[in-house]
């Protein structure tokens, strides 16, 4: 009785695994932000949500446009989209210094460059080592490597359940590397921190 349950929940799992699969693929179809060599390009979309129209007083009172936000990497921007009821784009525009959040592809190619850049590697790769770098937008002006242009992001690996930070540094996703590889937070000037 007890491997005939095993294999049911077994089974279950399968399905529960394949049907989130399915949802991930079809809510991302049309996104393809990985090129063969696992670099970010094209335009990446982060946000999506409904909001007042900017000619909301010319509309009725439950139209709402779509506004988008999102990083293209090929113009090395952030980009903000505002599509009316129909579908059709009404502005774009180009916000300096917007931080957006990073998208599922994004955050794996940072922990991904990290776990092969050979500065970073004999850290990271430790075992029970986890990369956080979900939101941590970088922009320092005047810096080299974090100024306009640049996808900067801050990652942070723990050790110990994600206790004991082990390493800070800081992968460019536009030029596809680590550019710090060991990064003193604190307020420094970015300008300041080593590359090692």
């Amino acid at each position: 009785m007890h491997r005939a349950a095993c294999k049911r929940l077994a089974a279950s799992a399968v399905l529960l695994v394949t049907a989130a699969c399915a949802g991930t693929a079809a809510r991302d179809a049309g996104r393809a932000p990985l090129d063969a060599g696992g670099r970010m390009h094209g335009y990446v979309e982060s946000r999506r949500v409904t909001d007042f129209c900017p000619d909301a007083l010319h509309r009725g009172a439950d139209e709402r446009c779509t506004v988008t936000r999102g990083w293209d990497y090929t113009a090395k921007r952030a980009v903000v989209r505002t599509y009316d009821p129909a579908g059709v784009l009404v502005s774009e525009d180009h916000p300096e210094g917007a931080d957006l959040s990073l998208v599922a592809e994004e955050t794996a190619r940072v922990e991904a460059l990290l776990r092969h850049d050979p500065r970073t590697a004999p850290v990271v790769n430790r075992p029970g080592v986890m990369v956080w770098a979900g939101g941590f937008v970088m922009r320092e002006p005047g810096d080299r490597f974090c100024d306009r242009g640049s996808r900067c992001i801050r990652a942070i690996a723990a050790a110990d359940h994600g206790n004991d930070v082990v390493l800070h540094a800081v992968v460019d996703l536009v030029a596809d590397r680590v550019v710090y590889p060991s990064y003193s937070p604190g307020g420094k000037a970015a300008g300041a921190h080593q590359e090692h």
